[in-house]
């Protein structure tokens, strides 16, 4: 609970940091080695470096939600899921909803095997309430995302207004069989991170986009 929470802070650096990067095409075809070795300053993939394995906490926000108790539908769901972690140093990213839905069921250590639990912050008559849950089974039709859910920790109201969800944890990118952005196997094997202006880094998991 306090971790999750400990998370609302870092969640608005992210929302911010995550504009601040432009995101890399996934269709160029030419081979890392053929890069320039002096890359202008001005290129994104000269302060590029291989995401490192992190625990990583999601974060989605929606305009609204409606609930039934064993369900949670969040209408206006931000197409852009962000996620974080403070280990080991703190990193900020971003991923698609979509293939956030995609990735699911992924993976021998998946959410769909591993249920994850959920911070989920709402906004009732002006009012923010906090209640935790287990998520369950997503299912995205276009703007608005669907879990099924089981309550761990007080009630979700019927409907209200600026939905927050944090969800704990997922631990990656890990590696797959084919690789990174660009041509061929790449160094970037499980995603990739720009290192920012200020030092910190900014990362993409490879099934992000």
């Amino acid at each position: 609970m306090k971790v999750l929470l400990a998370g609302l802070a870092m969640a608005t650096m992210a929302v911010f940091t995550t504009g601040a990067y432009a995101q890399t095409s996934s269709g160029t075809s030419t081979p890392p080695a053929a890069q320039s070795t002096t890359p202008s300053p001005d290129d994104q993939k000269s302060n590029m470096v291989e995401m490192p394995a992190a625990n990583w906490l999601f974060v989605q926000t929606a305009d609204s939600f409606t609930s039934d108790g064993k369900t949670l539908t969040l209408k206006g769901i931000n197409p852009q899921t962000l996620m974080f972690s403070d280990r080991p140093e703190r990193m900020t990213g971003d991923a698609s909803t979509a293939k956030f839905v995609e990735f699911w069921n992924k993976g021998k250590d998946s959410f769909e095997k591993d249920p994850p639990n959920a911070s989920i912050s709402t906004g009732v008559d002006g009012k923010t309430d906090i209640v935790i849950v287990e998520l369950l089974n997503p299912r995205l039709e276009g703007d608005t995302l669907t879990y099924d859910i089981k309550p761990l920790s007080g009630e979700l109201p019927q409907s209200g207004q600026q939905a927050t969800i944090f969800i704990d944890w997922w631990y990656g990118p890990g590696w797959r069989h084919r690789w990174g952005w660009g041509w061929g196997p790449g160094p970037w094997a499980g995603g990739g991170c720009w290192r920012g202006p200020y030092g910190g880094l900014h990362c993409r998991p490879w099934w992000a986009y």
